[in-house]
């Protein structure tokens, strides 16, 4: 089969294991060619231009004790941090001003911080009118339930890998519970995200067409992949990064497949190389994520590393024009997938 007939598939929505891996592998002409279509697709489905979204976060407490980030609970080096419902206030009304239409509200896996996060949901949508973007980790049904109510109206939980067996072994937690937050989630009317890492330790190229499978099932309204960065004070702290043409190339894929979600441009990309961001808008993302947090705070959200790359507003707007697209002005209205008869 040619490239041609690979990417006939990808777009048809249902790609063999083969096609995939393909795919995932291409470099060069063929690389470009991927990227090439994955632009047509967001252009002739409408979402050629670039969402921004404000993120504030807000705890870097956590329950977990993920091998690959130093947020993990045993790290204690780490100086925790909650932020409070007047300083998470203050904030959005930053992102107000800059006419983002999203507040994106971020943590590690922390209850604690749930009823601050109930406490300003009502006051974002009333003071503000903005769309509530929750990030925050494995809740009760419940709890999403409770947020909905407030006025929440998107969730990130990203599955980060697709195999049971490895999903345990860098958590210690189960990824069936995780998918099924995602479904509750759904079934509350969120719109969700999710998506994976690339290059995490004990990965090989048949998990990665794992992920991206499961990716595709759960049809989401958010998807991202972003590329394994090592952290300090982490089980994984000396092994290798993961690939930025791997993770471009998924991008793609996700793009091409499912054609209309918002796709995240994360900032592990412009981690890895300058001007990886542009690349990324290149290969179809549309989501450029602005980070309002405090600077003293900022320093210990360690989600990637110490020395992780934080997205400014003239970053964001820069890397958007450099890649020859336009912002999007107005909130853009998710479009909600069908919810699929199983997920997991």
């Amino acid at each position: 089969m040619t490239i041609l007939d690979d990417l006939a598939q990808l777009e048809e929505g249902h790609p063999s294991r083969e096609v995939i891996e393909r795919l995932l592998k291409l470099e060069g002409d063929e690389q470009q060619q991927l990227f090439h279509q994955a632009r047509e697709v967001r252009y002739r489905a409408g979402v050629n231009r670039v969402t921004l979204r404000g993120v504030i976060e807000i705890s870097n407490h956590c329950q977990k004790s993920c091998d690959y980030c130093a947020m993990r609970s045993p790290n204690g080096e780490l100086e925790r941090y909650r932020l409070t419902p007047g300083e998470i206030l203050a904030i959005v009304a930053q992102i107000a001003e800059n006419k983002i239409p999203i507040a994106f509200l971020q943590a590690g896996q922390d209850p604690a911080c749930d009823e601050v996060v109930a406490e300003v949901i009502p006051e974002i949508k009333k003071r503000f009118g903005l769309h509530v973007l929750l990030c925050l980790g494995e809740r009760p049904r419940s709890t999403y339930a409770a947020f909905a109510g407030l006025g929440a109206d998107s969730y990130i939980l990203k599955f980060e890998t697709s195999g049971s067996a490895h999903y345990r072994a860098i958590t210690r937690t189960s990824l069936a519970a995780r998918l099924d937050c995602l479904r509750h989630l759904r079934e509350l009317g969120y719109a969700i995200g999710t998506g994976n890492i690339v290059g995490l330790p004990g990965q090989d190229i048949d998990q990665l067409v794992d992920d991206v499978l499961l990716a595709l099932k759960l049809e989401p309204d958010f998807v991202s992949a972003s590329p394994f960065i090592a952290n300090q004070s982490t089980p994984f702290e000396t092994s290798p990064q993961g690939s930025l043409a791997t993770t471009l190339n998924i991008l793609a894929i996700y793009r091409i497949a499912l054609r209309t979600p918002l796709i995240p441009n994360v900032s592990a990309l412009e981690k890895i190389e300058v001007g990886g961001q542009r690349l990324g808008l290149e290969a179809g993302a549309n989501v450029m994520t602005v980070n309002f947090t405090p600077r003293p705070y900022q320093e210990k959200f360690n989600i990637y590393s110490k020395q992780r790359f934080v997205v400014g507003l003239q970053h964001a707007l820069s890397t958007i024009e450099s890649a020859g697209m336009e912002r999007l002005r107005a909130s853009p209205t998710v479009q909600q997938a069908p919810c699929p008869a199983s997920i997991g």
